[in-house]
């Protein structure tokens, strides 16, 4: 049987272990103090923004999470929720649990009030897409971009990584 609720601190040995199974699957640091960090900011939200867990047990065994997190302003000056990330231990896959927990991620906006839920998956993901897809939830007509590490702080200081034409 699955069961999903906000995850506590009471949870957060749980959401080590799935975080650090998350982490391996996406190449992404696994070491004790940033999994322990990464546990405590998802259950402690600050505010209406967040960020929030939902944890998904079967049989008392964590099995996945959805990380949300609130962002303002959405459409006619309301809150929006984004969907940050949705993973599932692989011993879990299968069972209904990222069903589960997308349902109770929907049930957690509305619930609370948040106008809409965004979220993303890499364009070569086929399997996520393919599950939103079976959901029978169609992708927005929007793109999406990033800037990061040395990039973003050179963007901070004003250099973009394309030259600004100048007349």
């Amino acid at each position: 049987m699955l069961v999903v609720a906000e995850a506590t601190p009471a949870d957060r040995p749980a959401l080590v272990a799935l975080l650090a199974e998350m982490a391996g699957f996406y190449a992404e640091r696994r070491d004790a103090t940033t999994l322990a960090g990464a546990a405590e900011a998802l259950t402690t939200p600050a505010g209406r923004a967040g960020p929030f867990c939902l944890l998904a047990r079967r049989g008392g065994d964590p099995a996945g999470l959805v990380s949300l997190s609130g962002f303002f302003p959405a459409f006619d000056f309301t809150w929006g929720l984004l969907l940050k990330d949705i993973f599932v231990a692989e011993a879990a896959r299968g069972s209904g649990a990222a069903r589960a927990l997308m349902r109770a991620a929907m049930r957690f906006a509305t619930d609370r009030g948040y106008s809409r839920v965004d979220w993303t998956t890499d364009g070569g993901n086929a399997r996520a897409r393919g599950f939103y897809a079976g959901l029978g939830v169609a992708p927005a007509d929007k793109i999406f971009y990033r800037l990061a590490d040395t990039a973003l702080a050179a963007a901070g200081a004003g250099d973009w990584p394309a030259p600004r034409d100048t007349p």
